[in-house]
């Protein structure tokens, strides 16, 4: 499918990015298929290829209910528990260092690491928040669709990121479903009210006039309204 939306978690790269990182916790001896909840149960909602049902109970109050209340601090708890995320951010760190990685896939690895666990609101020590900032201006990032494959973020994705690092707290969930800055990456939680929709394409999402103008001349080339798009993919 590619990519359907601009920021994280949207689009192949990032869910499949999840399924790896599931992969590497299982690598470290945790036995990570009794989990009651994955960690792709966190951020699969914006999947354009979940089933048709699926989709629908995604958008339920009663869903939204329980994946606050219920799933984020149960993998919140797993990840705190014995340092599991700690230690799960040295082992995808060490990846970091494959000279053979011209597109950057491990690093951008502890990218989503760092996001999972700011999603769930887990622990994260200081010099890992560090890492991660130091990471960021190291990772791909485009602004526009692109003929090849995806690597790394697009930037409301990017700005999306930085912003949940700025504003991260211990036990805190960050969504990262709920409608982000596409110039500053802030969500409600961050700005007091929730940022303001693009009239014209529906897509792009604002914190105010501010940075809408700010970003315009990025914004302008995949401005589109919903009746004239001619495909799913950004």
């Amino acid at each position: 499918m590619g990519r359907w939306g601009w920021r994280l978690f949207e689009g192949d790269q990032d869910l499949d990015a999840v399924l790896l990182v599931t992969q590497r916790v299982e690598s470290m001896g945790v036995d990570i298929e009794s989990w009651e909840h994955s960690l792709s149960s966190m951020v699969h909602q914006t999947d354009m290829l979940a089933p048709a049902e699926a989709i629908a109970i995604y958008s339920t109050a009663g869903y939204a209910a329980s994946l606050a209340n219920v799933t984020v601090p149960y993998i919140r708890k797993k990840l705190d528990t014995d340092k599991l995320g700690e230690r799960l951010f040295a082992a995808t760190r060490a990846k970091e260092r494959v000279p053979e990685d011209l597109f950057q896939k491990a690093k951008y690895s502890t990218i989503i690491v760092g996001a999972l666990m700011m999603r769930a609101g887990a622990c994260i020590k200081e010099a890992d928040l560090q890492h991660l900032r130091d990471l960021v201006p190291q990772i791909n990032c485009t602004s526009r669709r692109t003929m090849w494959e995806d690597h790394g973020f697009r930037s409301p994705g990017k700005a999306q990121f930085l912003a949940a690092l700025d504003h991260y707290e211990p036990g805190v969930a960050r969504s990262f479903q709920e409608p982000s800055c596409f110039k500053c990456g802030r969500i409600e939680a961050d700005i007091g009210h929730k940022p303001l929709q693009c009239k014209k394409c529906k897509v792009a999402t604002y914190c105010g006039k501010d940075c809408q103008r700010a970003q315009w001349r990025e914004h302008r080339v995949s401005c589109i309204h919903p009746a004239q798009r001619r495909v799913l993919n950004i």
